[in-house]
């Protein structure tokens, strides 16, 4: 099994409405980073994991972790005083992880 997180799949969808300052690709490097340590914990290769990254509008998200086919639960971040930035990027990376790390063998 690697231990390689870039193997992590991650797309944004809808990148376009993303606030100034923020990337798909920013917000996917986030995401492997978070995920990587919750997947060795669970016992996966990163290439059994993917990531979905939906943005609903500048202040608002919706993620979908995938492993091996099956749907986890979506998690939601808004942020209601202020566009999205690094730090609600990494809020809801955390929760990607601790998801992932709760399917333990």
């Amino acid at each position: 099994m690697t231990s390689d997180t870039s193997m992590v799949r991650c797309s944004v969808v809808r990148a376009g409405k993303l606030p100034d300052g923020l990337t798909s690709d920013f917000i996917c490097d986030t995401v492997r980073r978070a995920v990587g340590s919750a997947v060795q914990a669970a016992g996966l290769a990163p290439a059994d994991v993917s990531v979905q990254v939906t943005v609903e509008s500048s202040s608002r998200l919706a993620a979908t972790a995938t492993i091996r086919g099956k749907a986890l639960p979506a998690q939601h971040l808004g942020v209601s005083d202020r566009p999205l930035n690094a730090r609600a990027i990494s809020m809801l990376s955390s929760a990607i992880a601790t998801d992932v790390a709760a399917l333990r063998r």
